[in-house]
């Protein structure tokens, strides 16, 4: 057994085991999107962003890869499930909440290894949430063996995944505010210090391994105060109202998983609708980095309602992955295609603001909505304006329905999701429900 550290030195073990942890959680993330990059070349012999590498393939293969790589996902649950008896894997907000940090390493290595094939073949959802999961449980089973005395091991995961936002976003303010706002719906000010110890050493680690951000900086001169931004408190007032119509539809598919084969079908339809825009491939990251450069500009409603079918259809039928992306990109889009119908000088300005906004009215954390928009896209200078408008669109979406959406993709056990696919089973799992 490790020996643990006496009280006379416990807050320094406590500074540098958060540290530990956010290492170890970056790690995890590093790990993940590597072996996506990998994956994505044997899919598609190309690197860079997925949906340019989409629109290097013929039509068919095109609309075949998301398929084939649905069918390698769903192989892995039914091998996990059928020959090496995984227990059920546990979703982080729920170990944390429900089982005091601890999460099964086993089912959820498994269930990475399924949303790697289906991330990397054009799924459209979000490859965060893989990437979060399993730090996570890389933080708690690390965190099990800890050799520091008075964290809990719910902590300690929660460390874990501030550390892991702020690793797939080049975020870690905005990582500090979701592992509080989103993961432990409270505000530890005691604690902080040590979440940020964590959040920040994943940070640098990740610069390290993979480069610096912002990730999706904003290329255009945005414009200081002036009349325009009188539109900004009616978008924030929109968006929080467009919320909770964005989790209903996201939800409306749950029952798709009760189809046989039912990742296969998700595939299918981010395949053909592909066909009509490669954007439809991925997280939307492509997309969204457009448009915060400026060059995404025409079409792009065509694109939102594209990807919105698309990202449904996966939650729809349990496509491992997040929300979270696709949910900055349909904020950016909707930010921006307002601020061309008011004819702004700079639209790029209401895609900022639209992206933080409407993920503010979702998630319910404005917090963690506004550090991640300046973050994002390094425009700091609008922090200020961000939050109050950012508030407002949570106020709002809360105000119309008290339930977040985040919880919207989160993980059913292992045994249980193979077997819906495989036409053998029909259960849904609680925690897929709208946490309150």
């Amino acid at each position: 057994m490790p020996t643990k550290v006496q009280n006379g030195s416990s807050h320094f073990a406590h500074a540098l085991w958060a540290v530990v942890l956010g290492v170890v959680s970056s790690l995890a993330c590093v790990g993940v999107r590597l072996a996506l990059r990998g994956m994505q070349w044997v899919f598609t012999q190309q690197g860079g962003l997925l949906s340019e590498a989409a629109q290097h393939l013929s039509l068919t293969r095109r609309a075949m890869t998301p398929v084939l790589g649905a069918l390698l996902a769903l192989a892995v649950l039914w091998l996990a499930r059928r020959y090496f008896h995984a227990t059920p894997a546990r979703e982080y907000v729920e170990a944390i909440h429900c089982e005091e940090g601890r999460i099964p390493l086993a089912p959820n290595v498994w269930r990475t290894l399924s949303s790697i094939f289906s991330l990397a073949s054009g799924a459209a959802v979000g490859r965060e949430g893989s990437m979060i999961q399993l730090a996570a449980t890389a933080a708690s089973w690390v965190g099990e063996r800890s050799p520091v005395r008075g964290i809990s091991l719910s902590r300690q995961v929660s460390y874990g995944v501030a550390a892991a936002v702020a690793t797939a976003y080049q975020a870690p303010i905005a990582g500090i505010f979701f592992a509080t706002e989103i993961v432990l719906e409270e505000m530890p000010w005691m604690e902080l210090p040590f979440f940020a110890l964590a959040s920040v050493a994943g940070w640098l680690t990740s610069r390290w391994l993979l480069g610096a951000g912002p990730i999706f900086a904003v290329r255009v001169s945005l414009p200081a105060l002036s009349r325009e931004w009188l539109y900004l408190l009616p978008l924030a007032i929109v968006l929080g109202a467009l919320g909770p119509l964005y989790q209903a539809i996201l939800r409306s598919l749950r029952f798709a998983k009760k189809w046989p084969l039912a990742l296969v079908w998700g595939g299918l339809v981010v395949g053909l609708l592909s066909l009509a825009r490669t954007t439809v491939w991925g997280n939307g990251d492509a997309a969204l980095l457009s448009m915060m450069q400026g060059k995404a500009t025409q079409g792009i409603l065509i694109v939102l309602a594209l990807r919105l079918i698309a990202t449904t259809f996966c939650v729809g039928t349990g496509t491992v992955g997040g929300v979270f992306t696709p949910t900055l990109f349909a904020g950016a889009a909707i930010g921006l295609v307002a601020g061309q119908m008011l004819h702004l000088s700079q639209p790029v300005l209401f895609a900022v603001f639209g992206l933080g906004c409407f993920l503010s009215a979702v998630t319910h954390a404005p917090w963690m909505a506004s550090f991640m928009a300046v973050e994002l896209t390094g425009e700091w200078h609008l922090l200020p304006v961000v939050i109050v408008c950012n508030l407002l669109a949570s106020f709002v979406a809360h105000r119309i329905s008290p339930r977040s959406l985040y919880a919207i993709a989160s993980h059913e056990p292992l045994d249980s999701i193979a077997a819906t696919h495989l036409g053998e089973h029909s259960g849904e799992h609680p925690s897929l429900q709208l946490r309150s």
